[in-house]
């Protein structure tokens, strides 16, 4: 009989919600191996200022930050 791994594979869910008007409203909800994610305000000079932070194995990561990086609705 094949011995159980005694530690679960970590997983994680993130919820983003868009917040307007004193309403929340959930835009995505996903459960996965891995993530990036970075929040970010726009100033008056129209600089935005985020903070990202990032979970999961490296090789998972490092896909995602490609298909990021490749998103042409992503680009200026």
């Amino acid at each position: 009989m094949p011995e159980q791994d005694p530690f679960p594979e970590t997983r994680y869910r993130i919820v983003c919600y868009e917040l307007e008007d004193g309403k929340q409203t959930v835009i995505f909800d996903a459960t996965a191996r891995g993530f990036i994610a970075v929040t970010g305000t726009i100033d008056e000079h129209n600089t935005m200022q985020g903070k990202g932070t990032h979970a999961g194995p490296l090789t998972l990561r490092q896909r995602l930050a490609r298909l990021i990086a490749d998103d042409p609705e992503l680009a200026d």
